[in-house]
């Protein structure tokens, strides 16, 4: 009886303790887990803050810069329609009749004029012409320019005096008009060259706002744009609000455009909440163009990244002390077993033996996870080269099919795109990163595949082209480049099989591009294909020597081929003559071709 109750109390304590220490270790572990999840936490939240502002700063200033292209061209042009306006004799020849009732011949002619340029720009609303002497020609009634009083005003001085004479864009407010309207102003001259009157276009902000609209999405986001002094040009915003709001509201930032501050986020009393202010400075005409977006905006974002952050750091929390619990388990085994073992021996059982099996379960596992990596790779790899060796076979079967259809191209893409190549590989290493070599022989390969829809009696005829045939010809250009585009993953190298007969010179055909214009792969095309068809016998001409083409090719340079790529194809002409002459050459470019990785 005392033998057994000292066995049952040994085994009191032992468990307790060893439990004990297990559950000490778990806590260890499950503290030495929480830390470093906790700070990656707080800084992978700070670094996405961080990502998700400058997400948002670099598509706006991008928006920005894109509707500063917009906006200037659309600017230019009126600017442009005023003064070609102005010059016009009918209006020039106005001077000291527009006081004059009834109204002159010359006056009804410049009246007519006017008439046409607003039908012709539908975005103007009105058009005047204000003379030095208190007389206008107006095409609508206008309130504003009866008094007068206009010749008096500053900015009519300062147009009249303007000695370059051009032609530039007025805000309302300075005009000390309705603040939301623009006008295009002109100095017109009489036949001495003198100064006598100002042309006024009234340009419909409405318009002009929905156009801004619809060209950029900015949901929420209100656009301002700022001329170079300082006044507000435009404005262009979610839900439409009056003049004097306006100038409420965004006083204070054309005060900080003429200061030449900078502003990431201020407080907008019009929307009663913080907004983050983006600006864009036009390189080309000086004005500024803001962008003002509610924080919310961005703090609805953040919202559900600090949400999926949240759900992300319990998830990884959870699974931390799952291994925590787990590693604790896997530490404290070999311990309790060498206890049960040694509990053994004091029974006197001394074959008992202590199992070595720690780390074999983490060992199977990583070779499970590398056996399934390893099938997967696999499988990947037999999936691309199957992709890879459809898409050759459609290739091949397309360029065939010309081939085919037209006995005296035979081997012609093949010979085209070995050319193209060889040129590809004698090029500058700096500039073979705009294309690949991959694409170069796609578009190589299906330049002339367009020629499947050409007649056969145009296609197969014997002797040079009538006119009308010719303008047939021309469209294997357009129509190979519509055949590709609809193969989704050649899509891109459509321009290389559009555009490989224009010419630098911009004569060539079908859009009439000129230099650099024209697509790379286009103009790599261009020499490859008249090397190949003026050394290739054609029934109503025979072939040249490849000494001639050489001097043909280099001729033309700077007129139809583009100096850089003549150069090229000069470096590598040793290895397209030897190309030519080589038996095996046509063999070379069919496996090539057939092998495209």
């Amino acid at each position: 009886m005392p033998s057994t109750s000292g066995k049952e109390a040994g085994e009191t304590r032992g468990r307790p303790l060893f439990t004990k220490v297990r559950d000490r270790l778990f806590a260890a572990l499950l503290c030495l887990c929480l830390i470093p999840i906790l700070v990656v936490s707080f800084v992978n939240y700070d670094a996405a803050k961080t990502a998700v502002y400058e997400q948002y700063a670099t598509s706006i200033r991008e928006r920005l810069r894109h509707t500063d292209e917009q906006f200037s061209l659309y600017a230019q042009l009126l600017l442009d329609s005023v003064q070609r306006l102005a010059d016009e004799p009918a209006v020039r020849g106005t001077e000291g009749q527009l006081a004059l009732l009834p109204r002159s011949a010359q006056t009804a002619a410049a009246e007519k004029l006017f008439r046409d340029f607003q039908r012709r720009n539908p975005s103007v609303r009105n058009v005047h012409l204000l003379a030095d002497d208190g007389g206008r020609l107006s095409l609508f009634p206008d309130a504003h320019w009866t008094g007068g009083d206009f010749p008096r005003l500053s900015w009519y001085r300062d147009t009249l005096e303007d000695e370059r004479g051009a032609p530039r864009l007025l805000p309302g407010a300075e005009a000390g008009a309705d603040p939301s309207w623009l006008y295009a102003v002109q100095p017109v001259t009489n036949a001495q060259g003198r100064p006598f009157a100002v042309l006024v276009a009234e340009w419909k902000p409405d318009l002009l706002e929905r156009w801004l609209n619809t060209d950029t999405k900015r949901h929420h986001c209100t656009l301002l744009v700022f001329a170079s002094d300082g006044h507000l040009l435009i404005r262009v915003e979610p839900e439409p609000s009056g003049a004097g709001r306006q100038e409420e509201s965004y006083a204070d930032l054309g005060r900080m455009h003429n200061a030449g501050q900078t502003e990431e986020v201020r407080y907008d009393s019009r929307l009663n909440e913080m907004v983050h202010l983006f600006r864009y400075v036009s390189p080309h005409t000086g004005n500024t163009y803001v962008e003002l977006l509610p924080a919310a905006a961005i703090d609805r974002h953040l919202g559900r990244l600090e949400l999926i952050l949240l759900i992300g750091t319990l998830l990884v929390v959870l699974f931390a002390a799952i291994v925590a619990r787990q590693v604790a388990r896997w530490i404290d085994r070999p311990i309790s077993t060498l206890v049960e073992a040694t509990e053994a021996l004091q029974k006197g059982d001394f074959s008992i033996r202590v199992p070595v099996d720690g780390m074999e379960e983490l060992s199977r596992l990583g070779n499970k996870f590398n056996q399934m990596a390893e099938q997967l790779d696999t499988l990947i790899r037999r999936e691309r080269e199957y992709m890879q060796k459809g898409m050759d076979q459609i290739v091949r079967s397309f360029y065939l099919a010309v081939e085919m259809k037209d006995p005296y191209t035979a081997g012609h893409s093949e010979r085209v795109t070995r050319y193209a190549l060889l040129i590809y590989d004698y090029w500058d290493d700096a500039k073979k990163r705009t294309i690949s070599r991959n694409d170069l022989r796609y578009a190589g390969l299906m330049h002339d595949i367009g020629k499947v829809a050409i007649p056969d009696r145009v296609l197969l005829k014997e002797g040079k082209l009538n006119d009308e045939e010719y303008e047939l010809i021309k469209l294997h250009t357009t129509i190979g480049a519509d055949i590709v585009e609809r193969i989704e993953s050649l899509a891109h190298v459509s321009p290389g099989v559009r555009h490989h007969h224009e010419r630098w010179d911009g004569n060539g055909y079908p859009d009439g591009l000129k230099g650099e214009d024209i697509p790379l792969l286009g103009r790599i095309l261009a020499v490859a294909d008249t090397f190949d068809a003026m050394t290739s016998t054609r029934s109503y001409r025979k072939a040249m020597t490849a000494e001639e083409a050489y001097a043909e090719i280099v001729r033309c340079s700077g007129t139809q081929f583009d100096p850089e790529i003549v150069r090229a194809f000069c470096r590598a002409y040793e290895a397209i003559a030897a190309a030519m002459t080589s038996p095996d050459a046509r063999n070379d470019v069919q496996t090539t071709a057939a092998n495209v990785t």
